[in-house]
């Protein structure tokens, strides 16, 4: 087991970075950053620009590229930081849609159909989502609107209970749920079938969590990969469904049927602007997963 490393000071933690060839233009303001941020944090971003080992190339040198400069890794930072933001922002909409998309289908069974495991695939594990759905409401339990039913009813209905919902439990309880009516909302999406919309949910909660614990995802490995089949346009098949690049553009689809007249898509394709244009091609939105030009697309003409 190896020793723990000893504690630097930001000025310790500065001079690393740039004996290991690192151009620092502004010392003040990379100081700052280090201060603010946290050498931790940045070491994510700052791997990319750190040298392949020749011998194992999925290895990467503690030095850097040459060329390679603390500006462009902190503008990569930034980059990240609004990409996370734009998909949170994305995920909202989704999530609140689906809520209601959900409880306006099981809810012409019953009011409380979301208990009751004749509404749910026979597959599903119905007891392990009620415990954690009864985690939320315990959670919520000083809620205004969860102690009025609770007072009042002694249970929520569907379309009150799915205010408490999280992404995971809403997109479990939509996996869960009978086939027919699965299917029935995954063509609101203009999908194929509820299995597929399912897939793009998964991977959205896996985005979701990695944004909202403020981690890296510009070039995060997506673990839950989304099912494109049924997806008629050409440029689907282009897309490596292991990185995030793709997700971006399901979440158009979705937002293009939650809200029309968003301005979403205009505020991504004017943030893909805003990656780095490094001297040394270190990073590239390619790395992202990116295709040829979106503006050729229909699905980013509309923005």
């Amino acid at each position: 087991m190896k020793q723990q490393k000893i504690w630097k000071s930001f000025n310790d933690q500065l001079e690393i970075l740039k004996g290991r060839g690192l151009l620092v233009d502004d010392e003040k303001k990379a100081l700052g950053y280090l201060k603010s941020i946290g050498y931790y944090r940045l070491s994510g971003y700052l791997y990319s620009f750190r040298q392949i080992d020749s011998h194992n190339t999925k290895k990467r040198l503690d030095q850097f590229i040459p060329n390679s400069r603390f500006e462009d890794v902190k503008q990569l930072y930034m980059f990240d930081k609004k990409l996370r933001q734009l998909a949170l922002d994305a995920l909202e909409r989704i999530e609140i849609a689906l809520r209601v998309n959900i409880a306006y289908t099981l809810g012409q069974y019953d009011s409380l159909a979301y208990q009751k495991s004749q509404y749910v695939d026979p597959c599903f594990n119905h007891q392990s989502w009620l415990n954690k759905y009864q985690s939320l409401i315990d959670r919520e339990s000083e809620s205004s609107f969860v102690k009025h039913h609770l007072e009042h009813y002694g249970d929520l209905p569907i379309w009150a209970a799915c205010e408490v919902w999280d992404f995971g439990t809403m997109s479990m309880l939509y996996k869960g749920m009978l086939e027919k009516d699965k299917d029935h909302i995954a063509k609101i999406y203009h999908l194929k079938d509820g299995k597929h919309l399912q897939t793009h949910l998964h991977a959205f909660n896996f985005i979701r969590n990695v944004s909202a614990h403020h981690s890296r995802l510009w070039n995060k490995p997506i673990i839950f990969k989304a099912n494109l089949k049924g997806l008629k346009e050409a440029q689907w098949k282009q897309f490596d469904v292991a990185k995030p690049f793709v997700y971006f553009c399901l979440m158009k689809r979705m937002l293009d049927v939650i809200c029309p007249n968003s301005t979403w898509g205009e505020r991504f394709l004017a943030l893909l602007n805003e990656f780095p244009q490094t001297e040394n091609q270190a990073v590239t939105l390619q790395q992202m997963g990116m295709i040829s030009d979106l503006t050729h697309w229909d699905l980013w003409k509309k923005s």
